[in-house]
């Protein structure tokens, strides 16, 4: 007989050799059961005791002695079924906790064309506004196909989008006449090497070498203090 199954509404070992061998003697002493279940009589008693608590064994007094009984099998539904109850209970809590753990700060790094890929997913999946600086951005060279076909789905999604571009692509960029994107333009003084992206509580850095990298940072505190200097750079750019 497969017992994975009493293990896991809580049996130890011992415990299901006992409730097995008294399920087939039907009523016994313990001597008897621990001759059945070739357990020591001590770990009989000690399981016996438990097997009680647990609502799957009862006794009854001859001559002074105790006779143990097993209680049907189906009192293993039932406390499963009391188990499953104490996780409903418990679950709001645990629930509660999880998120306390997950509004936490984390940092993620993304590598490749793949990882890239990923963590512009990431920006459709929340679909919050997204603004972007330092955007003489590789993305439509590296990724021609992906570029048109995110775009397209970030628009059906609404997702509006600010970004500063280098003046230096002004006539590229133009040309674009992408939905729901502001753009403005920084002299060509102002080179950033790398494209950094903010959205919702995160903040994202590409750095777009041959094998580009993705940084993303989950933290409202560093989102908003980056949000405040994209601020003040759209204030300073030209459309």
């Amino acid at each position: 007989m497969d017992t994975e199954v009493l293990q896991e509404i809580g049996l130890n070992t011992t415990e299901i050799k006992v409730y097995l061998a008294l399920l087939e003697l039907g009523s016994a002493l313990a001597g008897e059961i621990t001759k059945k279940s070739k357990i020591n009589r001590t770990n009989v008693y000690d399981s016996l005791e438990k097997l009680i608590d647990k609502g799957l064994v009862v006794y009854s007094m001859s001559a002074n002695r105790k006779v143990f009984e097993s209680v049907g099998p189906h009192q293993l539904k039932e406390i499963l079924k009391e188990r499953q109850n104490k996780l409903d209970i418990l679950m709001p809590e645990l629930e509660e906790v999880y998120k306390k753990t997950k509004s936490k700060e984390e940092s993620l790094t993304f590598r490749g064309k793949k990882g890239i890929k990923s963590l512009f997913e990431d920006v459709l999946k929340d679909k919050k506004d997204l603004f972007v600086y330092g955007a003489e951005s590789k993305f439509a060279d590296i990724f021609p196909a992906y570029q048109k076909y995110w775009n397209k789905r970030r628009a059906e999604e609404k997702i509006k989008v600010q970004i500063i571009y280098n003046e230096k692509i002004r006539k590229l960029k133009q040309k674009e006449n992408l939905k729901l994107i502001s753009m403005k333009f920084l002299p060509v003084d102002y080179d950033f090497p790398a494209t950094t992206m903010f959205y919702g509580d995160k903040t994202t850095i590409i750095v777009w070498a041959e094998d580009p990298v993705g940084f993303l940072i989950k933290s409202e505190e560093i989102t908003k203090s980056n949000l405040n200097f994209f601020k003040i750079l759209w204030r300073v750019a030209k459309k």
